[in-house]
């Protein structure tokens, strides 16, 4: 294996263990507040042991010749624009914990002092924690130039949006009612609208 290879797995390293550390942290400040309603909470955690054992695989790439069979020949300057991608995928997920605080969780759950937060990323998006898990699967998918990789981090994080973001949304209007409605109105799901409706 040459030196640029052993670089780029320890770059997907580091910013596999910034990822756990983010999200361990967040995770740890709310694990003891009260649940107010909840739902589809096996399918949740479902798809987040999927997108768990995807990014645990990275270390597998990264620590052994395993996945070496997936590996595509990308240009080194490509690989860079992963770690790049990667790095702001962790920055927003980072922002949207900070700016939910206590309102977070990992599974389809409102917490009882629920409020609809719309500043920081949710000013623009009402789903930047998908959008920062896309990016981040993105960015993994070609700093590891692994197409299996690739296929499994993207694959769960489609996934886990797809199967969630329908009763996430219906969840938050059964709750918000109008509020969120109109709150539906000036943002995008997972990216920023050009033109306010």
């Amino acid at each position: 294996m040459d030196k640029n290879e052993i670089l780029f797995r320890c770059v997907a390293v580091a910013l596999l263990v910034s990822f756990i550390a983010v999200r361990n942290y967040y995770r740890r400040r709310v694990e003891s507040e009260p649940v107010a309603t909840g739902r589809a909470q096996a399918r949740d955690k479902l798809c987040y042991q999927s997108i768990s054992v995807s990014y645990m695989l990275t270390f597998v790439y990264a620590l052994t010749h395993w996945l070496d069979f997936a590996h595509v020949s990308l240009p080194a300057w490509i690989r860079w624009i992963g770690a790049l991608t990667a790095f702001a995928g962790i920055a927003i997920l980072w922002w949207t914990h900070r700016t939910l605080g206590r309102n977070w969780s990992g599974i389809l759950e409102l917490r009882e002092n629920h409020r609809l937060i719309s500043e920081g990323p949710y000013r623009y998006i009402r789903h930047p924690m998908y959008t920062a898990l896309l990016i981040l699967s993105v960015g993994m998918a070609l700093i590891t130039a692994n197409l299996l990789l690739a296929l499994l981090l993207i694959g769960t994080t489609m996934a886990m949006y797809l199967a969630r973001v329908a009763d996430e949304e219906a969840m938050m209007i059964e709750r918000f009612g109008d509020e969120y409605h109109s709150y539906m109105r000036r943002t995008g799901r997972l990216f920023p609208r050009l033109r306010a409706e």
